[in-house]
């Protein structure tokens, strides 16, 4: 339940950065549609050339449909066009909006949140959680738009050509809906985990390229490629099992839009052979039938990834709500330095309480004094400074 909540408050924050970008986006979802609507107008197409181009030989409608082809893909060419084009600036303007509020939130967190998390880790967040939304942002909002356009539109016609047969097509819809639910959630915790073991590659990155002299000076080279080789190959486990589950996903659904497709062969047959339907029907409602299981089975890798990219949204997010440092400097007395003597005498601190920092630190920095002070990451050299 805890997940669920999680995954709905990150698709509600993330719609807030859609805002000001609404118009645009309801002008894309419009030429989404349009180009739904022509896929949809091709069966019916195919369908008035075997019932009454072919069977009636009736020249008329022939030319009618020929130039109705012309309109109706020269319309889906500039519709194309217009909501790839604004569903790419759409989803770069999002993600740039999200990288800058990350960005201005950082600088605004206490020291101590930095003490607590590897700097490749936070540039992971920058870097690759953000990139990993952009894909949902557009490609994959786009794919769920459009095939859902044609889901509603197939299955308008369908039962327009023949009802009954599409309520025996219904049979497969719950089988659906409950195989997709399944691997979300599966998708959901699988693409926490890759983003996770991602940003241990980043971070550790980070950390030794940085501190090459320091790795080189004292012999450890075999042992930090140890080390990578370990942190590498974590990230290939999350990432295989990732696309293990995906790739789970497609056939299962497409095994359950086959058995409906040869429903149809049957029944449909059946109703041609005993006049029920004609054959331009028959064809025509199989078409849309295939239309209908090709959005299901695109839907579901598209709610498969989106899935994964939330998992990303779920580690943005759990930044920003961070709590910012108190930025009130009022109260504060500019520090005055008299003798440049910097002495520290059992010095004690901690973050947060029960996990201290520095334990009893003692150090003088006579005036004029170079000290160097080295440690691993997190051994508190930021704090003393």
């Amino acid at each position: 339940m805890a997940n669920k909540r999680s995954k709905l408050n990150s698709y509600k924050r993330l719609l807030h950065f859609l805002k000001p970008y609404i118009k645009l986006l309801i002008i894309s979802i419009i030429c989404m549609v349009a180009v739904s609507a022509s896929n949809l107008y091709v069966p019916w197409i195919i369908k008035d050339v075997i019932d009454k181009v072919l069977e009636d030989k009736d020249l008329t409608m022939l030319y009618l449909i020929i130039l109705s082809i012309i309109v109706v893909f020269f319309i889906r060419g500039s519709t194309t066009f217009a909501h790839r084009y604004l569903m790419g600036y759409i989803g770069q303007s999002v993600i740039r909006d999200l990288r800058n509020k990350l960005y201005e939130h950082l600088q605004k967190l206490p020291i101590a949140y930095f003490d607590k998390r590897r700097t490749g880790e936070i540039m992971s967040n920058l870097t690759n959680d953000i990139g990993a939304l952009q894909t949902a942002m557009t490609t994959d909002f786009i794919m769920l738009v459009q095939e859902g356009a044609i889901f509603i539109g197939s299955f308008a016609a369908m039962i327009y050509l023949q009802w009954k047969l599409t309520i025996l097509c219904l049979i497969i819809v719950p089988l659906v809906s409950v195989t997709i639910k399944f691997f979300g959630r599966k998708l959901h915790s699988s693409g926490r985990s890759v983003q996770e073991r991602l940003a241990d590659v980043t971070a550790m990155l980070q950390e030794t390229i940085s501190g090459v002299r320091i790795i080189r000076s004292f012999n450890r080279c075999d042992y930090e490629t140890k080390r990578f080789r370990q942190v590498n190959q974590n990230n290939f486990k999350a990432t295989v099992k990732s696309i293990r589950q995906q790739s789970q996903l497609t056939p299962v659904v497409e095994f359950l839009a086959a058995l409906a497709i040869t429903v149809i062969i049957w029944y449909g047959g059946v109703s041609v052979i005993d006049g029920i339907m004609t054959a331009g029907e028959l064809i025509a409602f199989l078409i849309y039938a295939i239309n209908l299981a090709n959005p299901i089975k695109r839907i579901a890798d598209s709610y498969g990834n989106i899935q994964k990219s939330l998992a990303a949204a779920d580690r943005i997010f759990a930044i920003l709500d961070e709590k910012e440092e108190d930025q009130n400097h009022e109260d504060e007395k500019p520090l005055v330095v008299k003798k440049g003597l910097v002495e520290a005498k059992h010095v004690q601190f901690a973050y947060e309480e029960g996990h201290p920092v520095l334990r009893d630190l003692n150090f003088k920095a006579n005036p004029g004094e170079t000290i160097a002070i080295v440690g691993p990451s997190g051994a508190g050299k930021s704090t003393i400074a």
